[in-house]
């Protein structure tokens, strides 16, 4: 292999310390590797990125499973009141949480009261009726579901 002196330009052999054409000292033009260096710098971002994404991730799915059960009996009295209570994994109950309620054709959006429940009056016809209650989450709580048979 040759080289080229830094002087001149002109072509000289790897061991040779002087230029033949212009006389000049030629010392190791080649830059100092950072190889290295570099590499250890791209394995540590790597690393960090790795890491951040673990978190990330593991926090990710960190909210609460919740539970929608129905309290009214499911032979409904004279009052038509359908009660839903929504609560936490630990059986709190989840106050100023929206409750959707699907009955027939119609949709009713519900708030829970500071006990975590919510009802509504149904006009309801004689015979079983199904009706389903959603709670969709939010950024701290799991969404639930209930589906209910009502018997008046």
């Amino acid at each position: 292999m040759s080289r080229k002196c830094s002087n001149c330009g002109e072509s000289i052999a790897d061991d040779s310390l002087f230029c033949p054409k212009c006389g000049s000292y030629t010392k190791d033009n080649q830059k100092p590797r950072s190889f290295p260096l570099k590499w250890i710098a791209i394995a540590g971002i790597i690393i960090v990125l790795a890491v951040v994404a673990g978190y990330a991730i593991s926090n990710h799915n960190s909210k609460t499973d919740t539970t929608l059960v129905m309290l009214s009996d499911s032979n409904l009295d004279s009052s038509n009141q359908y009660r839903v209570a929504l609560k936490d994994a630990g059986n709190n109950p989840l106050k100023d949480k929206f409750i959707v309620v699907e009955f027939g054709n119609n949709t009713y959006k519900l708030k829970t009261d500071g006990n975590g429940t919510a009802s509504i009056n149904l006009t309801l016809s004689d015979g079983s009726h199904e009706i389903k209650s959603y709670y969709k989450g939010d950024d701290t709580y799991n969404d639930a579901h209930s589906s209910d048979i009502i018997v008046k």
